[in-house]
């Protein structure tokens, strides 16, 4: 668990870094496609951090963070895939 929670603030910060790169290229009057990708990789990193908080939920939350057997981390693994789409 504590090295899912070092994982989590990891992307957190790469995050940070992102928003941070993002704002500079805004003062910096940067191109407006460059700004667009910007955006459209920060929005990535979002919905990752997101589907990693749901999937942590499910485990802890709700499974109590009990072992899990690998099917049934597969099985979850699945349902996350489909919630992305």
């Amino acid at each position: 668990m504590k090295e899912r929670r070092k994982e989590t603030l990891t992307h957190i910060k790469r995050i940070q870094g992102q928003i941070d790169t993002l704002v500079k290229y805004i003062e910096e009057g940067k191109d407006c496609l460059d700004i667009a990708m910007l955006t459209t990789s920060i929005a990535k990193s979002f919905d990752a951090l997101r589907f990693r908080t749901f999937e942590g939920f499910i485990l802890h939350q709700i499974l109590g963070g009990k072992q899990i057997p690998e099917d049934r981390i597969k099985k979850l693994n699945s349902l996350i895939s489909l919630y992305k789409k």
